[in-house]
């Protein structure tokens, strides 16, 4: 007898290599994901720095903040409770100023810094100013004056009277002209930088070639 091989009747299954797998179930995931990501919140135009606008009332909006009305507290609903509150003065502890600083802030895709000043009486400065809880000499010959927390929080609720935005990058002209418009004025000042005047914004844009611009919104106080 002839012995005969016995006939295979199912081909022998080929598995995929582990790279493959993984490739393919990676590219599943990611388009899942693309499916349920939910839409990025959009940012209200009316907090972007060129939209400032004063209402018929005579106040200016900027920020999405109203200077004189809205408070540190509002401005810590909107930009984060990472904030450091301080007292400034001259060297010669004259010229005291309360302000309060956020360090990175986000208004759509413009990260900056952020720096308000309090409409603090010149008593309760005083008050906080002698209660210090550290006195730093600044780069400027000006003094810091750390606050306690709980003189801080006396503060949440004292509106602002001016407010300064500094962008991480730096504001070239022709990106100045296209958000801005032309200023209403230019001025070289005793910094022996040259300072933009936009009347309608509130604004004065300090330009700074080796360092940041600021942008400084201040508006006149309506008497009730």
């Amino acid at each position: 007898m002839v012995n005969s091989k016995p006939v295979a009747t199912k081909k022998q299954s080929k598995k995929l290599p582990v790279f493959w797998i993984l490739f393919l179930s990676s590219i599943v995931v990611f388009s899942l994901i693309l499916l349920i990501q939910p839409e990025r919140e959009l940012v209200d135009q009316k907090h972007l720095p060129w939209n400032a606008h004063f209402d018929e009332q005579g106040k200016l909006h900027t920020l999405g903040l109203t200077i004189h009305e809205s408070t540190l507290a509002d401005a810590m609903a909107l930009y984060g409770k990472d904030v450091e509150v301080k007292v400034f003065s001259d060297k010669d502890e004259s010229n005291k100023s309360l302000e309060a600083y956020f360090p990175v802030i986000y208004i759509g895709s413009i990260k900056a810094a952020l720096a308000l000043r309090i409409e603090a009486s010149e008593e309760q400065i005083n008050q906080v100013y002698s209660n210090g809880k550290k006195v730093t000499p600044t780069t400027t010959g000006e003094l810091e004056v750390e606050l306690y927390t709980s003189d801080i929080a006396s503060f949440f609720n004292t509106p602002i009277s001016s407010l300064a935005l500094i962008p991480r990058k730096n504001l070239t002209e022709r990106a100045i002209d296209k958000r801005f418009g032309a200023p209403d004025r230019k001025e070289i000042q005793s910094d022996n930088l040259p300072h933009w005047f936009f009347d309608r914004l509130g604004l004065e844009l300090i330009l700074d070639k080796e360092g940041p611009e600021a942008l400084q919104y201040t508006a006149p106080k309506i008497s009730q």
